[in-house]
């Protein structure tokens, strides 16, 4: 049999945590890289090549909700409908 290329770690004891210092640690240290309200999403990689940027992203999100919403609605057919009634009259 194979044996893994990696070792497992074992967790160390109770007595061996001692020796970590957290008084000096800072909460939300990298928290002004992000925008107020913002929430991070793993985009797959075969996505972000046709992305390619957040702001991208964010647009065709947009684009998707705005279709989807005149779907729901049938916003597209009242238009096409109002169209056609001013056209014959």
């Amino acid at each position: 049999m194979k044996r893994d290329s990696t070792p497992r770690k074992s967790i160390p004891p109770e007595e061996a945590l001692e020796r970590y210092d957290c008084n000096k640690a800072t909460r939300g240290r990298h928290a002004h890289r992000f925008p107020k309200g913002a929430h991070a999403v793993v985009i797959a990689p075969e996505l972000w090549r046709h992305f390619g940027t957040a702001d991208a992203v964010n647009d065709g999100l947009r684009v998707l909700l705005k279709v989807a919403t005149l779907a729901k609605t049938g916003g597209s057919q009242k238009r096409l409908k109002a169209r056609n009634r001013r056209k014959v009259a």
